[in-house]
Formats: C-alpha cells, structure tokens, sequence
C-alpha cells in the first residue's frame, strides 16, 4: 500500500519483478506553481495583444458624439423610406454632415438634379428644412459608380494622371495596378498589405487587399484556380505576371433593398513567397495604424494613392453613408449602408478618384488608414441622362435650386467595418 502524505497525490503506480510497489506522485506545490505560470502567460499573451491593438486605433478626435447617435437613427429612418428601389430616380444617398464647419450635425439628401421631381409624381415639391429636430440638406451630385477603369489602348499622355502607377513593378507596395486575370479590359488598385487574425502565435502570411469588384470576378460564385491576381491590371497596355492567388472577399447584393444592404466591397489575395513586397504607399508612406468607424471625423483630411490619379487629397464631407452604387460592367446598382464620403480639397486637388482607383487605402494625416475606396463619381449612360432631361422639362416650377454641389468625389468603406468582417489586421 502507497503512503498518502499531505500536499501530495497518487498518480499512478507499477508492480516490480520483486513484487514491490513503485509509485509516481505530484505535490500541490507543483501544481499550483505550473497553473501559475500559465496563468501569467495567457494574462500576459491577452494584455500584450489588447495593448497592441488599442496602440494600433486612433484616440478620438471629438468623444462627445452623443447626439450623433440619434441623428443616424433618424437619417436610416429617411433612408428607408427615400432610398427603397424603385422609389425616386433623382434621390441616390442619404449621409450625415455638418452645417458648416464645426458646426451642427444634419443630414444630407443626394440628389442627381435639385431642379427635377425628388421623386415620380412629387409635382415639383421641395426638401423639408428639418425632420425631427434635425436639420436637412439638399446636395446635388451625380451617381456614384465602382471604379474598375476600362481598358486604355495606348499609355496616357504624361501630363495626364502623372503620379499614377499601371506598369510592371518588381516590388509590389500598395497604390499599383492590379485585378483579378478574369477581368478581361478592367483595371483596378491594390490597396495595402494585411495578415490574417490569429487566436494564437504563428508565422504570419502576407495578403493584399482591395476590393471585391478588382479581386473577384463577381460573375462567379466560388473562388477557383483562375482567380489569381495580375499586376499590372489585365486592362493595362504593359505586360503583366501573376502575384497572388484571391483568398476570401465579401459577396455583393445587387439584387436586394435598404432592408438588405451591403456593408464592405472588400477582397484578399495570398501573396506568393516569392515575391519581394514593402508596406507602404507612394508619397503617404507607411500605415501605422487604423480608426473605427465611430471615431472618423466630418472634415477630416483625408489621402490617397491610386492607380489612376495618383496622389490625391480630400476631406470627409459625409459620414455613415446610405448610397446607391452602380456597377457599369453589369448595368446593375447595389446598396451600401454606413459609408464614407470624400470631396477633394480643393483647389489643390479638383479630382479626388477617377476610374481605377478602386482598391485605393484612404489614410488621414497621422497615417491612420481611414477606408477602403470602392466608388465614387461615375458618367451616366446616356438613356439615363436623357431621362433625367426629360424630367426637367416637365418641371413646371420656374424658381431654381442652387444647392452645394459635389464632384469628383470617392466613397470608401470605413477600414474598421473592413477589418472586422475579413478578419485580418494591417501590416504596421
């Protein structure tokens, strides 16, 4: 029989060819001391990965944003009523601004014409100045559309988009041309570089990101061996090589409503191993972090490197956007809720994206990354522009609107609405 002394416990025991008994205890002591150590080590391994990821976010500019809470409530109420499909062909977006600056919030209702019908069978009646104790802004703008750029047949003259990169580059940063060998005549922008979220330490593979609609062929409903990455883009006159193989992207909804709307336009892709790659945007430089969705700032600069325009500059004129996007490869429009909106800041810059700038990573002042730019200023077609002067026409109100009117705009996705649906973190 073993002996049982305090503080110590039996755990196992073997006969010996002498008949004996050889026992195997473990002491209290022990026990305590090695749950103590892993206890220490997960409290130090749950510390260090929160400590690093509110080093990574934006302090908040402004933390009194109580009564913005209310305002988007009221602004997805308009929304449901003014952006539901098929209810107003001049109404498009519906976002959140300021009067002036620094001044109260209010809301703001895009439309494509201030001087047509806001809506079939209106009979020329006009925006309301306020709804519910808020504020309402009428501002004209035309369409927004994604920004996948056609095919060129010949390299742009030098003084047009001269900061723009759509040739082959032996190392790959963010800002360059790039899109998925499927999209046959397109041309789009890798945005930036990511890795995937871990529950524990490993090796961390390097992804590119960018959008769905320039990573995806969205055609398609699964992923496959031809879903690889070229740069440049296919739609480039310059040769191009693969570099990566599309991993995950969010799924669009063309078909669905305000009540089904779609959060990210947003892919990644796997970079190959051996490809050379360095994190950082030309003229910006390197991300050294990221702000939430909440945190984003009405008025804030905001920058950006995209394939087509180069380096551009902004400012955040509306935020928790409601927009109608369309898809000029497929004649199909999708609805986006809780979107950024970026007017360029002129008159430095009077083109913030044009096509192909789609993937570009928008980043503030501090190299916080800010979005994802997906959409923004897109040409009608020409049965829609026709349409809409027919409207006109028919208007029997002879006063004229003259609201604020924006151009040359970009909408982006908020990064951390990226970051959390794709699980990945930024490469900092």
């Amino acid at each position: 029989m073993c002996p049982d002394s305090l503080g110590k416990h039996l755990l196992r025991s073997r006969l010996n060819a002498d008949g004996g008994t050889t026992c195997y205890y473990y002491a209290d002591e022990a026990v305590w001391i090695v749950a103590a150590v892993v206890l220490f080590c997960l409290s130090w391994f749950l510390i260090r990965r929160y400590r690093r990821a509110s080093a990574l976010r934006r302090r908040p500019l402004n933390p009194n944003r109580r009564r913005l809470k209310r305002v988007i409530k009221i602004k997805r109420e308009l929304s449901s009523y003014y952006l539901r499909r098929g209810f107003s062909g001049n109404i498009h977006a519906i976002g959140i601004g300021r009067i002036n600056q620094g001044g109260e919030y209010c809301i703001q209702v895009f439309v494509g014409d201030a001087n047509a019908e806001m809506w079939e069978g209106s009979s020329g009646a006009r925006l309301a100045a306020s709804y519910r104790g808020v504020p309402l802004m009428l501002i004209e703008m035309p369409m927004a559309g994604f920004l996948s750029g056609m095919a060129l047949t010949s390299t742009p003259a030098t003084h047009e988009f001269p900061n723009g990169i759509r040739e082959h580059q032996e190392v790959i940063i963010g800002g360059i041309s790039g899109a998925n060998l499927n999209l046959t005549g397109q041309s789009g922008t890798i945005g930036y570089f990511c890795t995937r979220k871990s529950k524990l330490p490993r090796r961390k593979e390097i992804f590119l990101l960018s959008n769905s609609h320039v990573f995806a062929d969205l055609s398609k409903t699964q992923l496959d061996d031809g879903d690889l990455i070229m740069q440049p883009s296919p739609g480039e006159p310059a040769n191009n090589r693969p570099i990566a193989s599309l991993v995950h992207f969010s799924a669009l909804t063309f078909e669905g409503d305000v009540s089904d709307p779609n959060h990210i336009d947003a892919a990644i892709a796997k970079l190959w191993g051996p490809q050379k790659h360095k994190p950082l945007i030309p003229l910006i430089g390197s991300v050294q972090g990221y702000v939430q969705k909440k945190d984003i700032e009405i008025g804030e600069i905001a920058r950006k490197f995209g394939r087509t325009t180069g380096y551009t500059e902004g400012l955040i004129f509306s935020i928790y956007l409601d927009i109608w996007i369309r898809y000029d490869r497929t004649g199909q429009s999708a609805f986006f809720r809780d979107q950024l909106l970026i007017e360029p800041a002129a008159p430095d810059f009077t083109k913030f994206v044009a096509k192909g700038d789609s993937g570009s990573l928008l980043v503030d002042s501090q190299q916080h990354a800010l979005g994802l730019i997906f959409g923004g200023m897109a040409e009608l077609p020409e049965s829609l522009r026709d349409s809409g002067k027919a409207k006109r026409n028919r208007q029997t109100e002879t006063r004229r609107v003259d609201p604020k009117r924006i151009e040359s705009y970009g909408v982006a996705n908020p990064i951390s609405e990226v970051l959390d649906r794709l699980k990945i973190d930024l490469v900092v």
